[in-house]
C-alpha cells in the first residue's frame, strides 16, 4: 500500500473544537474557501436566523449548501440548549421562563412552543406550534390542542418570545391564551400556564399578568 493511501483524511487532522469558525464552515459545506464569502456577509449568530433561501442568495451558495449549514447551526443551538441547566418539571412562570429561554429567548421573529406535562409537572415533550415574523405570529387554537393529544400531555404550557424586549403580553396574546384555555378545560387537558420571554432575560405570564 503506498504512502498516500496510508494516510488519513486532512479533515480528520482538523482539531474541531480549536478550529477557526472559517475552518468549520468549510468542512460543514465541503466547499474550501466558501467560508471566506460567507462570513465576510454575515457573522454566525445572522447566519441562524436566515432562511435556507435567504442565504443561498446572499452568499451565492447553492440551496443544498445553504440547508446544510443552517442545519449545522440548529444543532449546535440544539447542543447549547441541552448543555443548559433546565428545570426538569415546569411549576411555575419562571420554570417555563427558565426552560424555554435557550431556545426562544435570542430569537429576531416571534415563535410559539408547548410543553407537554404528566402528572407531576414534568415535560413529556415539546413541539413548535408557529414562527411568525418581527410581529407575530400566527397559530390556531385547534393545532395546541392537537398537538396536546398527540403527546398525551396531562396538561401543557405555551411560551412564545417577544424580540422587542417588552414582555408584556398583547391583546392578541390574551386572546389566544383565553381561547385555549376554554378549550382545553373542555377537552380535560388544562392550559397550565402561557409565558413570555425576551433577549434580556425578562418575561411575564399572561395568566397572571
Amino acid at each position: 500500500m503506498s504512502e498516500a493511501a496510508e494516510s488519513p483524511p486532512a479533515a480528520t487532522l482538523v482539531d474541531v473544537p480549536t478550529a477557526p469558525e472559517a475552518t468549520l464552515v468549510d468542512l460543514v459545506l465541503g466547499l474550501p474557501g466558501a467560508a471566506s464569502r460567507v462570513l465576510a456577509m454575515h457573522g454566525l449568530l445572522e447566519l441562524g436566523h436566515l432562511t435556507p433561501y435567504a442565504v443561498a442568495q446572499r452568499t451565492e451558495l447553492a440551496p443544498e449548501d445553504a440547508l446544510r449549514l443552517l442545519a449545522a447551526l440548529e444543532l449546535g443551538r440544539r447542543v447549547h440548549a441541552a448543555r443548559t441547566r433546565r428545570p426538569r418539571r415546569l411549576r411555575s412562570p419562571r420554570d417555563i421562563a427558565r426552560f424555554f429561554e435557550p431556545m426562544l429567548a435570542h430569537l429576531v421573529h416571534e415563535e410559539l412552543w408547548m410543553a407537554a406535562l404528566d402528572v407531576h409537572h414534568g415535560v413529556r415533550g415539546v413541539r413548535m406550534l408557529s414562527r411568525g415574523g418581527l410581529i407575530s405570529t400566527v397559530v390556531q387554537q385547534t393545532d395546541v390542542l392537537r398537538a396536546s393529544l398527540e403527546m398525551t400531555a396531562t396538561s401543557f404550557v405555551l411560551c412564545h418570545n417577544h424580540p422587542s424586549g417588552d414582555p408584556k403580553p398583547t391583546d392578541e396574546d390574551v386572546f389566544l391564551t383565553n381561547a385555549v384555555e376554554h378549550a382545553a378545560h373542555l377537552l380535560g387537558v388544562p392550559l397550565a400556564d402561557h409565558v413570555i420571554v425576551t433577549p434580556a432575560g425578562r418575561f411575564s405570564s399572561v395568566f397572571r399578568r
